[in-house]
């Protein structure tokens, strides 16, 4: 039976924003996770129909127009969201699911794939989730993971009445909650664009070719070389962020046969959720996610000096209350005033999409993300699917152990390419940590 529903809903500036980034990337954000155990698919059903719902934009097609673009929420049944397959090979189906994209006027913008495999101990189960961008950023996925797992075990227990999602304001404006007086005023003053780069260093992707399809290439460090990671980090001061930086600059520098006094700017996406009241848990699921332009002017004799260049760009921001808001009364302003086609002309001038950038969503709630009866093995988060040149690093910590992965429409020799660029970082983490 079709769940029916025609409403409208207003597209907001990031929603927009990112249907612009569609020239850039797919647009998809994409999750794993792997278990042993095996779900009970009925009641999984019961929890996404009930979530779909709190997020009417997962369940609605995007509709471009030529003066404001907006949402109209469609008729779906749970299978246009979730389907069950039992397989003899769980990952290999389930990254295989990952490469797919879902298009913008879809009726629902979330897909969700169960893949149950039998093995000699039991059922390896494999969840792989692809969402719109433009419904969502990492940080909200976290969060639509966690409820998610957190709702199935509720009424695994017959807990019902305690089931339940935050939902609310997906607008911009939400990221000046947290200020006042002359601060609330400067904030919304800020348009000049200071994410910018002032370098054109790209990642050395193949040139572009029509054979080029979808993949997810990925790399893991284990939990001994993680903890050192952070036992370093934790002993030098520094974020576990700052030093993941430091280590993507030094292999950088090799892997795109840099001079070591040339500069290099790489960007690193800063969660805005920090600016607004009670971090968003009082709105919808949408974007909140911004850009800040880190850059050496050199690579540094020594890893420690590397670290030291990063940490002198990152202070910068670090040190500024506004960090993140900037050019943001801008975009408002061009989606506010200006036509669609027109805005999306004007706001390109202005914007440089980064060549080279760095997503670190952070620690994955490890007990957040486990069905009750079921034992999480691991699992992932990867934002979008670039189209070259362009270049992203996500990395997510799971279980004590960092993925580092990045999404490329590329070919076997561009798999190469990435995996020298995470030999590299496995090599300048071991330096890192011997510091």
């Amino acid at each position: 039976m079709p769940i029916s529903s025609k409403k409208k809903l207003k597209a907001e500036v990031w929603d927009r924003m990112q249907f612009l980034f569609r020239n850039y990337y797919d647009r998809m954000v994409h999750l794993k996770l792997v278990y042993d155990g095996k779900l009970d698919i009925a009641i999984l059903k019961q929890v996404i129909v009930y979530m779909i719902e709190k997020a009417p934009v997962l369940h609605s097609s995007f509709n471009t127009t030529v003066l404001e673009p907006y949402w109209k929420e469609e008729n779906y049944t749970i299978d246009d969201i979730l389907t069950v397959t039992e397989t003899t090979d769980a990952d290999k189906d389930a990254d295989v699911f990952l490469s797919g994209t879902i298009p913008y006027d879809n009726n629902v913008q979330m897909k969700i794939a169960i893949f149950e495999q039998e093995t000699e101990t039991g059922t390896r189960t494999v969840l792989a989730l692809r969402e719109n961008h433009m419904c969502m950023d990492g940080g909200d996925l976290k969060y639509f993971i966690v409820t998610l797992v957190q709702n199935y075990n509720r009424l695994k227990n017959s807990a019902y009445g305690d089931i339940g999602m935050k939902s609310g304001s997906r607008s911009l404006d939400q990221i000046y909650s947290k200020f006042e007086g002359d601060d609330l005023k400067h904030a919304r003053g800020l348009y000049k664009n200071i994410a910018k780069s002032q370098d054109h260093v790209g990642f050395p992707w193949s040139a572009p070719s029509d054979s080029d399809e979808n993949r997810i290439i990925r790399r893991e460090i284990d939990e001994a070389h993680f903890a050192a990671l952070r036992a370093t980090s934790k002993k030098l001061g520094i974020t576990i962020n700052d030093a993941v930086m430091a280590i993507t600059f030094r292999s950088l520098y090799d892997l795109c046969g840099l001079k070591d006094d040339d500069s290099l700017t790489v960007s690193c996406a800063i969660d805005l959720r920090k600016h607004i009241v009670e971090g968003g848990a009082k709105g919808g699921l949408t974007n909140h996610t911004a850009w800040l332009a880190c850059r050496t002017l050199e690579r540094g004799a020594t890893m420690q000096d590397t670290v030291v260049n990063v940490i002198r760009s990152m202070k910068t921001f670090k040190r500024d209350k506004f960090s993140g808001l900037y050019s943001l009364p801008l975009l408002k302003l061009a989606y506010t005033i200006l036509p669609q086609d027109v805005a999306e002309i004007a706001i390109k001038l202005g914007y440089d999409n980064p060549l080279l950038a760095v997503s670190n969503m952070g620690q994955l709630d490890d007990k957040g993300m486990t069905f009750d009866g079921l034992t999480l093995k691991g699992g992932f988060i990867s934002g979008a699917t670039k189209y070259k040149p362009f270049f992203l690093m996500s990395v997510t910590t799971l279980l004590g152990r960092m993925t580092l992965s990045t999404a490329i429409r590329g070919s076997a020799p561009d798999v190469a390419v990435a995996n020298k660029y995470f030999d590299l970082f496995e090599k300048y983490l071991d330096e890192f940590t011997d510091i």
